[in-house]
């Protein structure tokens, strides 16, 4: 071959490639874009996820995520199933208890779906919601096909809710949600991207009575009005992952006003606050940190457990978004027999996985917060697990596992344990808890009465809130030996439930 035809040929090629990378980004982002049409204006965080993006990383590669992404799925260790090619992710978040009022989530399937077996799969009715097929499974789940391989989850949201939300972003010309979440999560670069819209959380007088409880401020003399007006001015957060070789990632804050002046106190205090609420990674700790006129960034490279945190932030219940067609049109349906004990085993050894995760994550928690965070978290990915077809005594045993995570979780952030009454949790099935608003400290200024504090109607900081906060530690410290009575209660439980399937079935659990 001539040099010029060699060079000719190799300049179509870069020109093919170039042209097929382009078209790759040019429909990612036309599916996000159409995605993004449903976002209700409330969302105050959205995360986008580019599935198949990570799937064919040179990391996902190598690690074989997509073979081990089945079972990771199925074990409820990643929000989202294999057959999704691009998500969507949203939820109204309180940022007073860092948890989700409803979350959402939006999905582009790889191929077709079909309703009409989700419903029969999920023993539930396929019902009709503003010219949009639904199906509502027992885990307060609602599945909405939007359009043919477009799907919606939605959480914790009743038929009438859904209707409304149907209705309000059926004529959108462009997203709903804020600037800088739109502006956050459209970046091109990388296949994660997580914003928190924080504009207009925070008042003057609660930002400077926090910063002057941060313990990153401890011993320091600084202008505590100057820097609350700062605070203040806080616009988000935003995450952003790029998988490559490696998983790195980055923490981005935004805030209104220039921060040279303060550029130097301010990482250890957004880690401080990270700590606080539970949402740290280690990664963290020695993350490389960019400044720039308004904002500031942590660079790192990410662990796996840390990857899979990160994208756990939000994790609307996706369920099954199997449909079945996998077992082809003329399977044989399996025996009801058949089909408990498959469904049983499945959803067994996913509590189990989901136990010892938690184990192993929970011993790596740097203060009570942090610790809380994770079995709630874990409390709520168990809950959600489908439980079609599965054993009624599991199911039981799955509440009683579900009650005492996040009874845990209470104690750990000073709501005294009651052992005696978590003994009959699996009989009584549900548990009912305090409706009393807890503080953590963190956003609380608090009183105490018969051991539980109460939220404050306006003012939420008081002079006396060291003190508060020691004996608040107090509580918490004092509790270790019930909490471990109640973990100790988990363990033996599931023991005995594993033995009794493994009877029941004739096979290792």
């Amino acid at each position: 071959m001539s040099r010029k035809r060699f060079v000719h040929t190799t300049f179509l090629q870069l020109l093919m490639v170039q042209f097929s990378l382009a078209a790759a980004l040019s429909h990612a982002a036309d599916t996000t874009s159409e995605l993004l049409l449903r976002v209700p204006p409330s969302a105050n965080a959205v995360a986008v996820v580019d599935v198949e993006g990570l799937f064919k990383s040179k990391h996902g590669t190598s690690e074989g995520w997509s073979r081990r992404y089945v079972s990771d799925y199925s074990n409820g260790l990643v929000p989202f199933p294999p057959s999704v090619q691009t998500a969507v992710l949203a939820a109204k978040i309180d940022t007073d208890s860092i948890n989700a009022e409803w979350e959402l989530g939006l999905v582009r399937l790889k191929s077709p779906f079909s309703m009409k077996k989700l419903a029969e799969k999920e023993s539930a009715t396929l019902e009709k919601v503003e010219g949009h097929s639904l199906v509502a499974t027992d885990r307060r789940t609602n599945f909405i096909e939007l359009k043919a391989q477009r799907l919606a989850v939605t959480n914790h949201q009743n038929r009438q809710d859904v209707a409304r939300w149907l209705r309000g972003t059926r004529d959108a010309a462009k997203p709903m949600i804020s600037d800088y979440l739109l502006e956050a999560v459209t970046d091109p670069k990388g296949q994660y991207h997580l914003a928190l819209d924080l504009q207009d959380v925070l008042q003057f007088d609660n930002a400077k009575v926090r910063l002057q409880n941060s313990p990153a401020l401890k011993g320091q003399t600084v202008d505590l009005d100057a820097l609350a007006k700062l605070a203040v001015g806080l616009r988000g957060l935003r995450v952003s992952i790029d998988v490559g070789e490696t998983i790195e990632g980055t923490l981005r804050i935004d805030l209104s006003d220039e921060i040279a002046q303060y550029a130097r106190i301010l990482p250890p205090i957004a880690l401080a606050a990270l700590r606080k609420n539970g949402v740290f990674i280690e990664e963290l700790s020695n993350a490389k940190v960019e400044f720039g006129e308004k904002s500031f960034t942590f660079a790192a490279t990410l662990s796996e457990p840390s990857f899979r945190r990160v994208i756990s932030l939000i994790q609307p219940s996706v369920g099954h978004l199997d449909d079945g067609s996998h077992a082809g049109e003329s399977a044989t349906p399996p025996s009801a027999a058949t089909a408990e004990q498959s469904a049983s085993t499945r959803f067994f050894k996913s509590i189990q996985t989901q136990l010892s995760d938690l184990e192993a994550n929970a011993r790596k928690a740097k203060n009570y917060e942090s610790s809380a965070h994770w079995f709630e978290s874990y409390a709520k990915k168990i809950s959600q697990l489908p439980s079609r077809d599965v054993d009624p005594d599991l199911l039981n045993y799955s509440t009683s596992v579900v009650t005492k995570l996040r009874a845990i979780a209470r104690s750990l952030r000073g709501v005294p344990l009651d052992v005696s009454a978590l003994q009959f949790a699996k009989k009584q099935e549900v548990y009912v808890y305090p409706q009393n608003y807890y503080s953590n400290g963190w956003y609380g200024g608090v009183s105490y009465g018969a051991g539980y504090a109460f939220a404050q109607t306006r003012y939420e900081y008081h002079n006396n809130f060291a003190e508060i906060e020691a004996k608040q530690a107090k509580v918490i410290a004092d509790a270790e030996k019930d909490r471990q009575k109640v973990w100790d209660m988990l363990l033996d439980e599931t023991l005995s439930t594993g033995s009794r399937l493994s009877r029941k079935y004739g096979a290792d659990l």
